[in-house]
């Protein structure tokens, strides 16, 4: 993807990147506890991530937890991305990030394209809704960017976990394929598009043109991360990826697609408390 704006590292400028602290491996996994940090949202440009290669190894040491090995989603989303937002707190460590990559297609291919791409949270604030503020930064722009170009977007990833698809089913607009996996003829014809776009077959007769089966080349979550995606799923009744055959051990993925909401703030804000209250009540239990 090609960057389509200018993106301005304001709050990077005056603050030479190597004097921020780097976060060990040992600390992106450790099982602190604190409450919810006010963060430090700062927009880099995809261009200026790909010559860092200080701030793409902070990006692999907070995303390592989560996979058996993170280096080729890392090169993957690193080369696509046009747009990153990263949070940190008040210490200057990383606590999250939020990958983007977005494309202006001619009207006549289609609308403005918006990859929701790779994201991660650091291991001690997971669950927490720290990082929802990169998130809804992120809309925030894309929404800036539609008025700008006189255009709606079309939002789009692929994913395995069942985080990533309920958060993008309850911030956003219009999302496709619904939680009972029906999805609309509109989105069936994105959904070929963007599986072209991928390289991946088109699906077999009778096939769910939103799942994708063997994509997600070494790219496998560690078994600390699918046991708190088994548990997620248990805990809200998500079957989803299990109706449809999507298995991540065999790399599969799921394609969803939406819109920009009318109102982010306000929805994120309430999310985000919400996340916080049921963190700590859950610590008060263990702790009892």
């Amino acid at each position: 993807m090609n960057p389509v704006s200018s993106v301005h590292d304001t709050d990077l400028r005056h603050s030479p990147l190597p004097s921020m602290p780097l976060l060990s491996a040992a600390a992106a996994a450790a099982p602190v506890r604190r409450r919810k940090p006010r963060l430090s949202v700062e927009l880099v440009s995809g261009e200026r991530l790909r010559r860092n290669s200080w701030l793409q190894t902070e990006l692999a040491l907070i995303a390592a937890p989560s996979y058996d090995d993170a280096s080729a989603i890392l090169a993957r989303e690193v080369a696509a991305c046009t747009h990153l937002y990263i949070g940190r707190d008040s210490a200057g460590l990383l606590a999250g990030f939020f990958m983007t990559g977005r494309e202006l297609m001619p009207a006549a291919l289609g609308p403005p394209l918006v990859h929701v791409g790779w994201s991660a949270t650091r291991h001690d604030l997971k669950n927490s809704g720290a990082t929802m503020a990169l998130f809804e930064r992120c809309i925030r722009d894309v929404q800036r960017w539609e008025r700008r170009i006189g255009r709606r977007a079309l939002l789009w990833s692929t994913t395995a976990s069942p985080t990533i698809y309920l958060g993008v089913s309850r911030f956003l607009a219009e999302v496709e394929p619904a939680a009972d996996g029906h999805y609309s003829s509109e989105g069936a014809c994105y959904a070929r598009r963007l599986r072209e776009r991928l390289g991946a077959p088109p699906p077999a007769e009778g096939g769910h043109p939103f799942v994708l089966h063997g994509v997600a080349r070494a790219t496998r979550y560690s078994p600390a991360e699918r046991q708190r995606i088994a548990r997620i799923c248990d805990r809200k009744g998500f079957s989803l990826f299990t109706r449809l055959d999507i298995d991540e051990q065999r790399e599969d993925r799921l394609i969803f697609i939406a819109r920009t909401p009318d109102d982010i703030g306000t929805t994120l804000s309430r999310a985000s408390a919400l996340a916080l209250a049921r963190r700590d009540r859950n610590e008060r239990r263990r702790s009892a």
